[in-house]
């Protein structure tokens, strides 16, 4: 907006407004009295043009898209913890809740639930750790051994610019209030290790509504996660003790998988061999999948061929069949697409 506003600009314009009696020449007195505060002013309409940039929530970064979310009631969301299930023998012993544990550099702290909190927040308790030992860092008196069963709420880094944004807009466009479809979704996504959620008002008769969720990852939510949104949102139903109105009967459930098959027939690139052009696709598809959870009810042949025709290890392809046939594969409500398998052949003839 203040391109134009340079020192140079801002010099001419300053000596064009003095008599032209004056010496005007460079390193002149008035010249030298004259440039410092050109200098200034260009400098103040550098920062003048980040201003517009930062007041504004579509160009508006970090601390200040922050401060235009607040006014809309959205605040970015912290990194969360990871949360996993454990082993524990004896099956009996009383383990004192906060009690810490640890493998290798991550740590853990015990809770009343049976389940391990990592104490760093973000994906640092994500990492593979399914059938591995932990190690105490407390006496615990009878404890034989203590083993890492699965992750049920995956940790989540801090929330992003682009996701605030989204959120921002969804919010200034589409109000929530008075426990209105985008209410009930609102308070859904707010319990951590929450990644989406869908609403069905008067699912089962007059007064009820069903919240659909899946985890940070965009997998299925964990029996664990469905019942902290539940107890978030309306613990005892129909009462009015969580978020849900008096009268109000909340349902929360995990959304369910739907496993998809993706076959084709392709002829590779040079220097390419099956099992990369396979590891290839199989990539780029997971990265659509997810990008449709809860987000587009139909997988569309038109974006598979999309991401054929743009692979690098692919230089034609023939009979792409989605789950065994050739069309679009429509998602029930509740679904969300995992894939299952790739399966690619060479072209032959």
């Amino acid at each position: 907006m203040f391109e134009e506003q340079t020192y140079e600009a801002l010099m001419e314009r300053m000596l064009d407004r003095l008599p032209d009696d004056i010496d005007k020449r460079e390193n002149s007195v008035i010249w030298n009295a004259l440039a410092p505060a050109a200098a200034e002013l260009a400098q103040s309409y550098i920062w003048l043009d980040q201003v517009f940039e930062l007041v504004f929530a579509d160009t508006a970064q970090g601390e200040f898209l922050d401060r235009r979310a607040a006014e809309v009631g959205i605040e970015r969301k912290p990194a969360t913890k990871a949360v996993w299930a454990a082993a524990i023998q004896p099956e009996n012993i009383n383990i004192p809740d906060g009690s810490r544990f640890f493998i290798e550099d991550v740590y853990f702290q015990y809770s009343k639930d049976g389940t391990l909190e990592c104490e760093t927040p973000g994906k640092a308790g994500n990492v593979q750790l399914t059938d591995q030992p932990l190690l105490s860092l407390d006496t615990i008196p009878g404890l034989e051994s203590i083993t890492m069963k699965e992750l049920v709420i995956p940790g989540q880094e801090e929330e992003d610019d682009a996701s605030l944004y989204d959120r921002y807009l969804i919010r200034a466009r589409r109000e929530a209030v008075s426990a209105n479809r985008a209410h009930y979704k609102k308070w859904a996504e707010e319990v951590a290790g929450v990644g989406r959620a869908k609403v069905f008002p008067l699912w089962n008769g007059e007064g009820t509504v069903k919240i659909v969720i899946t985890d940070g990852n965009l997998d299925v939510a964990s029996d664990l996660l469905v019942k902290r949104v539940q107890e978030y949102i309306d613990p005892v139903p129909g009462e009015g003790e969580g978020q849900a109105p008096i009268g109000s009967k909340a349902t929360v459930e995990s959304a369910k998988w739907l496993d998809i098959d993706l076959e084709v027939a392709v002829e590779l690139q040079m220097d390419w061999t099956l099992e990369g052009a396979q590891k290839e696709i199989e990539e780029k598809v997971k990265t659509l999948l997810k990008s449709i959870a809860f987000e587009k009810s139909t997988i569309r042949m038109s974006a598979l061929n999309d991401i054929l025709y743009h692979s690098e290890s692919v230089s034609d392809y023939a009979g792409v069949l989605l789950n065994g046939e050739s069309k679009n594969l429509v998602l029930q409500d509740i679904e969300i697409p995992r894939l299952r398998q790739v399966k690619v052949i060479e072209q032959t003839g």
